[in-house]
């Protein structure tokens, strides 16, 4: 059974967020409303295990600036399943605050499962802030971004539009709605409504400004500021306060012009709140309430800003006019929504989706399937819902799957690709891509689970962002049918495992201690992976083709991305039949022919040196080295590259196609060696996710050394404590460490220093004789 929804509100009541929130919620099913004033509040793991629907503004967040992240990421930690609200998008409106709003956004938004905005407006903002702050998860994000537009439904409680015969008392008002901050509009409403009193149609009559509502917190002295500026303008502007609910439908009604000037709103409340009471609001244009305008018709008045004043003349001379024409009144055939109703069954549908999704590839096994199916119909434990996705991988005839919902399993669906070879990992990414699940689980088709095997994942994979790996054992499956009535699973009699994987394990502590060599350790035929994880690696590697590597290369990448790595000895899942040796020895093919091609294979993209060895050059380099060359002669180009090809399976780009200034110049990456290792451009961002380092040389200099020897095995995430790191740039290297950048960005904290100290480089002078350098430096 699904446990209910969590639903957390954070803020004070009648802030905006929370209106939303508290209204949407008795739509959304069986739901557990959480309230906080912040999530600081909160309990560190407050929703471990349950699945979560959030509302978030960051202002709502922590107390601190800067903590809203952090602090998410405390309290969500352990969350079955994520699903997030996102309200008041950073744009470029905020100024200063536009990049520390954007990496909080765009690090909650990876963080969730499913993320909700309420304007196409909105999903662009989401996007502009994901390619700034998050480039590497941009794509999947967005992927599973919906549009839920704000309710807009009419107020049973709304004051109905007067008689024609009424006309409004004196004086006549431009209205705005909600709380007064910097940005609004405000001032270009008191000085377009100035200009508008001064229309010869409105025969002197008296012009107020009025907003209903009062000062955001921390803002309280633009009430002033905008009362001098309304007075020196020739009219009058004040702010009710705030308004009780009983009030407002009045208040609403007496508006005579009503007004949202918001140049830079994303997804208005005020709006939707003018609508339910029957007015039609004048907006000053923009992308959203154009947006706006098209999706409910009739609805909204759109004003270039330069016209505001017009505008607002022209609705208070239509609002007077004794004809009894009105336009600041919705006509009655106008339709609007979505209703509350609605927007929260939109809302909560995505929301419980499964939190675990199973992909099993598969080829022409049913009778293994079905044995895999029923085992997952029978798993234990699993929090928030689970789904099987079958991807066929060119069968014949298509696996026979049993009817959704059968026993623990929700969702049954099989994917089908063309037969073209023996292609798991393009089978594995088929399925993949249609999940929904916060964890990944993988199963082959020839390995069936214990009961616990799901749940032992899946909590390992919601505490950090991980990429785990159960045990596999091995027993003829075929001889133990799972059969009704009988108790004989799991088999009585297990066949050899390999010795070196349990060896790995219990060397590295199940993984806990794992280094750049236990990738290794990791099998995919048993496998779990947290949905932040496999955003940032993408998958798996479709290009690897045949038998064997694509589990090692998918390891590699996620370990460089940030992922712990763990062995879940409880996540027990058996083979069938022997291990690969086995196997190999039983075909009649010896173990050193399929593993050696396996490697040969992997080597092209994987650049550890107990993959690749030692001394070769492939397209793909453990060390990425980044050169702007603009300014440099040609001489300190040579050295320097010459320096960093020293230091082992190194690649090199040089950049500043711009170096050469005026006529007849040249440029001084020309007459370089054709060496293949050597590059012009920016390295491409596939070549950098692989590379376990990025030296970028901003000054000419000769590197001695690397914190590391050439061909290393382990390359050491940056610690200030052993010297050879510094916040000085004064080297000119900066090394990015892989997997230092993947754990900032997946597990948050701050990065460490990542300059070379002086001591390790010399520089190159412009004048410099090669030969003569070389001399000095064997």
């Amino acid at each position: 059974m699904t446990p209910p929804l969590v639903h957390l509100v954070p803020g004070p009541e009648g802030h905006g967020v929370v209106r939303h929130g508290l209204g949407v919620h008795p739509h959304l099913g069986e739901a557990e409303l959480l309230r906080c004033g912040r999530l600081d509040e909160l309990a560190d793991g407050a929703v471990a295990g349950r699945v979560v629907l959030a509302q978030v503004t960051d202002r709502l967040l922590a107390s601190a600036p800067g903590q809203g992240l952090e602090e998410w990421r405390r309290v969500l930690r352990g969350a079955a399943r994520v699903t997030v609200v996102l309200h008041d998008l950073p744009q470029r409106s905020d100024g200063r605050h536009r990049h520390a709003r954007s990496e909080l956004y765009a690090g909650v938004a990876a963080s969730a499962d499913t993320v909700v905005v309420a304007s196409g407006h909105e999903r662009l903002l989401l996007a502009a802030a994901l390619r700034w702050a998050r480039p590497d998860v941009a794509a999947a994000v967005l992927g599973r971004t919906l549009v839920v537009p704000l309710p807009v439904e009419p107020d049973p409680g709304a004051v109905p539009r007067p008689s024609s015969a009424d006309t409004p008392a004196p004086p006549l008002t431009v209205v705005t709605l909600g709380f007064v901050y910097p940005g609004k509009g405000l001032e270009e409403v008191v000085d377009a409504a100035a200009l508008a009193a001064r229309d010869p149609r409105l025969q002197d009559r008296a012009v107020e400004v009025l907003n209903l509502g009062g000062a955001s917190q921390g803002h309280e002295d633009l009430l002033e500021e905008l009362a001098v500026r309304a007075r020196d303008a020739g009219v009058r502007w004040h702010a009710t306060g705030y308004v009780p609910d009983e009030a407002l439908p009045g208040l609403l009604a007496a508006a005579t012009v009503p007004v949202a000037a918001h140049r830079h709103v994303s997804a208005s409340g005020s709006v939707a709140t003018w609508l339910a009471a029957g007015r039609r609001p004048l907006l000053l244009d923009s992308r959203y309430a154009r947006e706006l305008a098209d999706r409910l018709p009739g609805t909204v008045q759109t004003v270039p800003g330069d016209r505001l004043a017009p505008a607002l003349a022209d609705a208070l001379v239509e609002v007077s006019s004794p004809d009894g024409t009105d336009p600041t009144w919705l006509p009655h055939d106008v339709r609007l929504g979505p209703g509350w109703e609605e927007a929260g069954q939109r809302v909560a549908g995505p929301a419980r989706e499964a939190a675990v999704s199973v992909v099993v590839p598969y080829y022409r096994d049913q009778e293994l399937l079905d044995l895999l199916v029923g085992r997952l119909a029978a798993q234990t434990g699993v929090r928030g819902g689970l789904e099987l996705v079958v991807a066929d991988d060119g069968s014949p005839r298509p696996p026979t799957l049993p009817a959704a919902p059968h026993g623990a399993l929700g969702r049954i669906r099989v994917l089908r690709q063309p037969d073209e070879g023996f292609r798991l990992a393009a089978a594995r990414n088929l399925g993949l891509g249609a999940t929904t699940g916060r964890v990944l689980v993988l199963l082959d088709g020839d390995t069936v689970p214990e009961d616990g095997y799901v749940a032992a994942l899946q909590r390992v994979c919601l505490d950090r962002p991980t990429l785990a790996v159960g045990r596999r054992r091995h027993a003829d499956l075929r001889g133990h049918a799972d059969l009704p009535g009988e108790a004989r699973w799991p088999p009585s009699e297990e066949l050899l495992a390999p010795a070196w994987l349990a060896e790995g394990y219990a060397r590295t502590q199940d993984l806990q201690a794992a280094d750049d060599t236990s990738f290794r350790f990791v099998i995919g035929a048993v496998l779990g992976v947290s949905r932040a994880v496999l955003d940032v690696v993408d998958g798996f590697e479709a290009r690897l083709t045949g038998y064997g590597g694509e589990d090692w290369e998918f390891a590699w990448r996620c370990w460089l991305a940030g992922a712990d790595l763990r062995h879940v000895p409880d996540a027990v899942a058996w083979h069938d039949g022997p291990d690969v040796a086995g196997r190999a020895d039983a075909a009649g093919t010896g173990l050193s022919a399929v593993k050696n091609a396996e490697t040969a294979r992997l080597a092209h993209l994987l650049p550890h040196p107990l993959v690749r060895g030692r001394g070769w050059s492939y397209p793909q380099p453990d060390v990425v080295v980044d050169l702007d060359v603009r300014g440099w002669t040609h001489g300190q180009v040579v050295l320097a590259v010459e320096s960093v090809l020293r230091q082992g399976d190194v690649g090199v780009w040089l950049t500043g196609t711009d170096a050469a200034s005026g006529p007849g110049a040249t440029d001084p990456r020309d007459g370089l060696p054709p060496d293949p290792r050597v590059h012009r451009g920016r390295p491409p961002a596939e070549v950098l996710a692989r590379a376990r380092v990025e030296l970028r040389l901003t000054r000419p200099v000769w590197v001695h050394r690397l914190p590391w020897q050439p061909w290393p095995d382990q390359v050491d995430v940056p610690d200030p404590s052993r010297g050879a790191w510094t916040e000085d740039p004064a080297s000119g290297v900066q090394a990015r460490v892989t997997r230092a950048t993947g754990l900032t960005r997946l597990q948050g904290g701050r990065p460490g220093p990542c300059w070379l100290g002086t001591d390790a480089v010399e520089t190159v002078p412009p004048d410099v004789v090669v030969e003569h350098w070389r001399a000095a430096h064997p």
